[in-house]
């Protein structure tokens, strides 16, 4: 019996011992606490990287509208391109018409031209008293002071304002019919019209050939003479649109241009020669010099926009386009 009230005992001073243990457990939950307080923070770092990627796509979709942004504003100058030569075209045929009504009232003018506009130049001669006896042709010429009989040497036609028009002769190959003591240069005259008109029919037949005329205005462009360049090249294009050099002649057309300083011009013409001749071997360098004449005119970010479309739409370019390309990017701060 005393054995198990001292085991009583020793339970109860140990229960009681233990009091000072359980008002320590407050610690671990403070642990607790804590640990569960870590895992509260875990969905904030998750929501925090998920705005991060959220920050990115924004960024992305950016980049990606200002790249329609320079694309659309380069089609627009495009569209106003072709609006402004469709004027230009419709103008050039109004003057056209106006122009050919006018030329053919004035033909007409001129191809009936009415009697008293034309003069017959007639020398007035004083003539002297007669010899007793009568003198044959050429022997009048011999007697002093014996006149030549009178002729006419030529007309002078003149339009309907009373101007000279053009002049005729008379005279036979050959033969002199001035006056005596009178040097009127009518002879020299005629024979340098006619050699000048034979070297200008020669000068149009040279001209008039395709070969020919696209070797000479390239010959000006080499010498530096570019307005001269550009006259040709434009005479080309109009004689020969289908001609086996249109796309190159358009290209040194625009060069001409812009070798001038017309960047307005060369951008005109560039761009209407890249619409024309995409697929031409001149069409990267076409909008290379499209993007160039632009950047001239200090519209960079639609110069900009232009030098991109080389490497995306001709990535079989030359090198040396290629690198143009990058230098002026760099220039144009692109």
């Amino acid at each position: 019996m005393k054995k198990f009230v001292v085991a009583g005992l020793v339970g109860l001073t140990a229960l009681t011992s233990l009091g000072p243990i359980a008002n320590a457990m407050p610690l671990s939950g403070l642990f607790a606490r804590m640990t569960e307080a870590g895992k509260g923070d875990l969905p904030v770092v998750k929501v925090q990287s998920a705005d991060a990627g959220r920050i990115g796509q924004l960024e992305e979709q950016i980049r990606s509208l200002n790249g329609r942004i320079e694309e659309m504003s380069f089609q627009l100058l495009q569209m106003q391109e072709q609006i402004r030569k469709f004027q230009e075209d419709n103008e050039f045929r109004f003057q056209d018409i106006e122009s050919g009504k006018s030329s053919g009232k004035k033909s007409g003018a001129l191809d009936a031209p009415k009697t008293n506009d034309q003069a017959s130049v007639t020398p007035e001669v004083t003539e002297s008293p007669e010899p007793a006896a009568p003198v044959d042709g050429d022997m009048a010429a011999a007697v002093p002071g014996a006149a030549p009989p009178p002729a006419t040497l030529g007309q002078i036609i003149f339009d309907e304002n009373g101007n000279p028009v053009s002049a005729t002769t008379d005279i036979e190959p050959g033969a002199n019919a001035t006056l005596p003591g009178v040097d009127t240069g009518m002879a020299d005259q005629g024979t340098a019209g006619i050699d000048g008109n034979a070297a200008a029919g020669q000068q149009t037949a040279a001209l008039g050939n395709a070969g020919d005329l696209y070797q000479s205005a390239y010959g000006h462009v080499l010498s530096g003479d570019y307005g001269l360049a550009e006259q040709e090249f434009r005479q080309y294009l109009e004689a020969f649109p289908e001609g086996e050099k249109a796309a190159d002649a358009s290209f040194w057309m625009g060069e001409a241009q812009y070798s001038q300083g017309n960047f307005s011009d060369a951008a005109k013409t560039f761009l209407n020669a890249h619409q024309t001749y995409g697929k031409s071997p001149k069409a990267p360098e076409m909008l290379l010099k499209l993007g160039m004449s632009l950047g001239a005119l200090d519209n960079k970010e639609t110069a900009c926009a232009t030098l991109r479309e080389v490497n995306k739409r001709y990535p079989q370019a030359s090198a040396a386009v290629k690198a143009k390309v990058t230098s002026e990017q760099s220039r144009f701060g692109c």
